[in-house]
């Protein structure tokens, strides 16, 4: 069995730390996408359909999900590990686990949470186990990362999963 975090274990974080100007054209490129996160320290956020983007205080935005490598190299420079680039703009850290050639037929286990991780706020944990053979009804049904997924379509998706896999 294998452990994957938020169906994520193949997308990518990016972190670029970006100067004030920068992070503008980040927010203005981005202002049709617009989503509120209330987290501490987060300034900005977007959702694109394969990529979430979100804008901390600290000058740091943050690249997810599997358009994460695309949407950051438009502000920077992608690398592996801390460089600079010529623009200035920082690449803190590429992160991506890689997963065994045969991940496709294995059972595994996914669990993601939401919420803002004050020290007693609110934050929702979901867990759930997918057997090999389900595996292709949930990748059917479009389960991934909850930032990639709008509230409307993980309650369209929600009971199929709860009623086909221990959660």
């Amino acid at each position: 069995m294998s452990f994957m975090k938020g169906n994520r274990a193949m997308s990518n974080n990016i972190v670029l730390k970006l100067s004030a100007e920068d992070q503008n054209k980040v927010k203005s490129h981005y202002a049709s996408n617009k989503v509120e996160r209330k987290a501490p320290g987060v300034v900005f956020a977007a959702k694109l359909p394969d990529a979430a983007i979100t804008v901390y205080s600290s000058g740091k935005v943050m690249f997810q999900g599997d358009g994460a490598s695309r949407e950051a190299s438009r502000f920077g420079t992608v690398v592996d590990k801390s460089s600079t680039n010529q623009n200035g703009a920082t690449s803190i850290k590429t992160k991506g686990d890689k997963l065994p050639d045969n991940f496709q037929q294995m059972s595994v286990i996914g669990s993601d949470e939401t919420g803002t991780g004050d020290y007693f706020g609110p934050v929702t944990v979901a867990a759930v186990y997918v057997p090999k053979d389900k595996i292709d009804l949930i990748n059917e049904l479009g389960a991934k990362d909850s930032k990639m997924l709008t509230d409307a379509k993980m309650m369209e998706i929600a009971p199929d999963i709860m009623n086909s896999c221990i959660h």
